[in-house]
């Protein structure tokens, strides 16, 4: 199989049938997916590349719909597998046309800025024969493209993230065999290919030149001369070098070679060192004679702090910061950005010392200290400091920021010096230490391609670095940004090494790896960490991380003061003072709340303030890295700054914390109560742990005054809010039980049993959580209540097929609904149970137990709850092969409905016998009732019921050999599925 993204999608058999996906968003997702071969991608990250970055509710379960689609079209030489929490299309790269192309361009040496052996590639020599192995290479991966990348692809995001590059990488590969073509005289060969790029790429100097260049040898000077006028008509400013030196040979000058231009210089320490020189003298030349005089005598100072020997991993990190500065772009400052203690300082500092000899004229650096207990430094202090290194003599200098500003600008002009801003705390602060920007015709010249390997422009480079996001920075000066991630799991590994002893850390690798974890792989707080066994040689990394683990309840030990190095909480208390009193005191009290994850909707709750409110504070706190917008209104954070937020709620005044929680417990017990009924509804005949719930969920919501409700209004909202929420949930509960507030853990543990009902992997949280709601009902000394959560453990244990045990806790559970005299609690619990024995894939056990339910059921006088038993018997009996009972118990279940069309347990029962009818092969009967099922289920406005009966209609028109409507049915099915 082959799949094309090299033009518009499309997949191919061996047999070269086409098999190219009908459906935009499924061509969106294979091309995702493609792109990324044998590379696991999130299931978020290709929801919102499918969905353009609006998805749904139900994206989640529509993925999934798509997902199975694609394993059905897929042959077995490329797969589509699940892994963690996304998923990877694995095969052979030469399937896909853009890793194809890829490769050959790498064979050749033709690479981007910023990968691995760029450099290299770029400065390599070129062969000067008629045997350059990069050409037939070149060729064909540019044979490959018939059109513009992933045309047609279903997502302009992925198009606009994954194309640019693939298409620099055509016009790199484009300027390479032209000039490989040129330098044996066939540059006509080309001409047609670059007749079209151009015009595409008007901005692209260096590939005009080299039409140009195609077209004189060609012989088709006038064309040439032509194409030469239009392009340079449409420049903003005059002519780069690459194609000024095209005009050059066209006009016969100096520089011109008859048959074989001169190739435009790439490469090479000769080259650069004149370039740099030429352009830093006209650069210096346009200053006039008094920043000339002060350019040729001003010295090359050296600030840069002493190198971090133990330094480790960041080679990605690393390749950006070269890459920054080898695309022309130089000129903006570069942006260092995370979380304190993340190793920002370290980074650019080694990064620093590597390129230090490519910045002749010098290299400066200032700590800003903007987040210092003692406050940030003044402009003005830094810039007499950075004046002084240029030699300009303390009695000369300008009295005012604005003069030293201005005179320090004077001196960058046209320098080769690098500038490391450390620490900044705001673009004001800032503002008066950087540098002009460059003149006009360098900001516009794209043909600075010339330039890359050798460090771009001959100006001053700036790179900064703050743990704030600094968006004024961007704004203004259109700052070039590196945000910083904690360290790899094996990086994090290394430097524990490098600190302790490799030795002590490979003998103890799983220790290793819990104690980087522990540390949230900070570089700041592994060094902390890592100094603590350094000086207890006689101490373990097991013994270390077992006393990490009873420290946990604080800050954890990484921020002790007795290391002679400030740690991981006095970063985190330096970075709150920066904020105002209103952020200050959220950060405090999301200390209370235990989830990984926070939306504006419980933040408010917990200040007390407007959801609006709560989200402008939500956004201080990410500007500063304390928090992290990982998706649209939503906020993580890091363990260590979980724990140190909680320390900080632990300080708070008794009374406050207190309230705090108490609104927080009762904005879950809200948010879960309206979840719960978008899953089962309050009043519906859904599974029987919905209804029961439903006797503990208020049959009207309304959230606190003042306050929201997150998203939770259909199934699919409930089930994505309940699989981002559910430690927080789990964490309420234990809190509330801890706390003493027993009623609400165990109302909120119980509400929550119809999630965990649904969410199938969640099973251990669940059984923790329900064994919380129960020890809280037995400290509420409420029988109804035990037996509640006691019915709840007994589902998990049938799920877990420990029938024994599960039997045991409904016989408790029993006792407990007896001891109230509650005939209705212990129907439910029975009927709970014998549910969970039909999931388990019992009937066989699960029909005795629900022929006595139904028994029992006619003496409670409650005519739903009896037909809501009957359906479920019989439902259980046609899966169980039972068929005559089963059409009887739904027969009678529908007529007792008869008076509630509008209601699900009419749907439910309309549908199960429709199933017994078709399993009897009455198939006629069974297509009208399925019908039926289908009118009444669109009352509900729940897609998943009309998905039901769209798909048992398809199942009986098969069976009447009605394949086509079938099919069509099928289509519905999966459309409502996915809605």
């Amino acid at each position: 199989m082959r799949i094309d993204l090299l033009g518009a999608v499309t997949v191919r058999y061996d047999c070269s049938t086409a098999a190219t996906p009908s459906a935009p968003k499924r061509r969106a997702l294979l091309a995702a997916l493609a792109v990324e071969l044998d590379r696991v991608v999130p299931t978020d990250r290709l929801i919102e590349l499918v969905w353009d970055g609006s998805p749904p509710a139900t994206a989640r379960a529509a993925l999934q719909g798509h997902v199975t689609a694609l394993r059905r079209l897929l042959d077995g030489g490329l797969v589509l597998a699940t892994r963690g929490a996304g998923y990877v299309l694995t095969g052979d790269p030469d399937q896909v046309d853009a890793l194809r192309f890829e490769d050959l361009c790498d064979r050749a040496g033709v690479l981007l800025p910023g990968c691995p052996d760029a450099a290299a590639a770029a400065s390599a020599d070129r062969p000067t024969g008629d045997d350059d192995p990069a050409l037939p290479l070149l060729r064909a991966a540019l044979d490959l493209w018939r059109g513009p990348a992933l045309a047609d692809c279903g997502s302009a995001l992925l198009r606009e993230r994954a194309a640019p590059r693939l298409t620099d990488l055509r016009l790199r590969a484009l300027d390479r065999l032209a000039e490989g073509l040129c330098r044996l005289d066939r540059g006509a060969e080309l001409v047609a290919e670059l007749v079209e790029a151009v015009p595409a790429h008007p901005s692209h100097q260096r590939l005009a030149a080299r039409l140009i260049d195609c077209l004189d040898q060609a012989g088709r000077r006038a064309e040439a001369r032509a194409w030469y006028d239009r392009v340079t008509a449409q420049l903003p400013t005059a002519p780069g070098p690459a194609l000024r030196l095209a005009g050059e040979r066209l006009a016969g000058g100096p520089t011109a070679v008859p048959g074989r231009p001169t190739a435009v210089p790439a490469t090479g320490a000769g080259a650069v060192a004149e370039r740099a020189t030429a352009t830093t003298a006209a650069a210096t030349a346009a200053l006039g004679p008094t920043a000339a005089a002060a350019r040729r005598l001003s010295p090359a100072p050296s600030q840069l702090p002493r190198a971090n020997r133990r330094f480790v991993g960041r080679s990605a990190e690393l390749d950006r910061l070269d890459g920054a500065i080898a695309t022309g772009r130089e000129a903006r400052p570069i942006l260092v950005t995370g979380p304190a203690g993340v190793g920002k300082t370290s980074l650019v500092q080694h990064w620093a010392h590597r390129v230090a000899e490519r910045f002749s004229d010098g290299r400066l650096y200032a700590d800003l200290r903007g987040f210092d207990e003692g406050g940030p430094r003044e402009p003005t202090e830094v810039l007499a400091g950075f004046l002084t290194a240029l030699g300009v003599a303390a009695h000369a200098l300008p009295a005012s920021l604005d003069g030293r500003s201005r005179r320090f600008r004077d001196l960058l002009a046209g320098r080769r010096i690098l500038i490391v801003l450390d620490n900044a705390r705001c673009y004001e602060q800032l503002a008066p230490l950087l540098p002009d920007p460059p003149p006009e015709a360098a900001a516009h010249d794209t043909s600075a391609h010339d330039t890359a390997a050798a460090g771009g422009w001959a100006g001053p480079v700036t790179v900064i670095t703050s743990r704030s996001r600094l968006r004024d920075l961007l704004v203004h000066e259109g700052a070039t940004t590196l945000p910083l991630d904690t360290l790899s799991p094996a990086d994090a590994r290394e430097l524990l090494a490098r600190v302790v002893d490799p030795a002590r850390v490979a003998a103890e690798p799983q220790a290793a790896a819990e104690l980087a974890e522990q540390c949230d792989r900070l570089p700041l707080a592994l060094r902390l960490a890592a100094a603590r066994l350094a000086v207890r040689p006689d101490w373990a990394l097991n013994d270390l991380v077992a006393e990490l683990s009873a420290e946990r309840a604080g800050l954890t030990a990484p921020a002790r003061a007795d290391l002679g190095s400030p740690g991981v909480g006095v970063a985190l208390d330096l970075t709150c003072r920066t904020l105002t009193p209103a952020a200050t005191r959220l950060f405090a009290l999301l200390g209370l709340h235990p989830g990984a994850v926070i939306d504006p909707a419980a933040a408010a709750v917990l200040a007390d303030v407007s959801p609006a409110a709560a989200r402008g504070l939500l956004a201080q706190l990410d500007t500063v890295h304390l928090l992290e917008e990982s998706a649209p209104g939503l906020f993580a954070r890091r363990e260590l700054v979980r724990l140190h937020s909680a320390r900080l709620a632990a300080e708070l005044p008794a009374d406050q914390r207190l309230a705090a929680l108490d609104r927080l417990i009762e904005h879950y017990l809200t948010a879960t109560a309206t979840a719960t009924v978008a899953c089962a509804g309050p009043h519906t005949g859904g599974a029987p742990s919905a209804v029961t719930a439903s006797a503990v969920t208020p049959s009207v919501i309304t959230p606190p005054a003042g306050h929201s409700l997150p998203p939770t209004a259909t199934p699919g909202q409930a089930a994505d809010w309940f699989g981002r929420e559910e430690p927080a949930v789990r964490g309420m509960v234990l809190r509330a039980e801890q706390h003493g507030r027993f009623a609400a853990a165990w109302r909120l543990a119980h509400r929550a049993g119809v999630l965990y009902a649904k969410a199938r992997h969640r099973r251990a949280e669940w059984w923790t959580t329900a064994e919380s709601g129960l020890r809280a009902a037995r400290a509420c000394a409420d029988p109804a209540a035990v037996a509640r959560l006691t019915t709840d453990l007994a589902v998990i244990l049938v799920d877990r097929r420990d029938f024994r045990a599960a039997a045991d806790h409904l016989d408790r559970a029993l006792a407990s609904a007896d001891e109230v005299s509650d005939p209705v609690l212990r129907h439910h619990c029975r009927a709970r149970t014998a549910d969970g024995l039909v999931r388990a894939g019992r009937p066989d056990r699960a029909v005795p137990l629900m022929t006595d339910i139904v028994a029992r059921a006619r003496a409670l006088a409650d005519d739903r709850l009896l037909a809501r038993a009957l359906n479920d018997l019989a439902s259980a009996q046609v899966v169980g092969g039972t068929l005559e009972p089963a059409l009887s118990h739904a027969d009678e279940a529908v007529r007792i409905l008869a008076a509630h069309p509008d209601a699900a347990e009419t749907v439910r029962a309309t549908h199960t016998r429709a199933e017994a009818l078709h399993a009897l092969g009455r198939h006629g009967d069974a297509l009208t009732t399925a019908r039926l099922a289908l009118a009444l289920g669109r009352t509900q406005a729940d897609p998943a019921i009309e998905a039901r009966s769209h798909a048992l209609i398809a199942t009986v028109l098969h069976a009447l050999g009605r394949t086509a409507e079938a099919v069509a049915e099928e289509g519905r099915a999966a459309e409502a599925a996915h809605r």
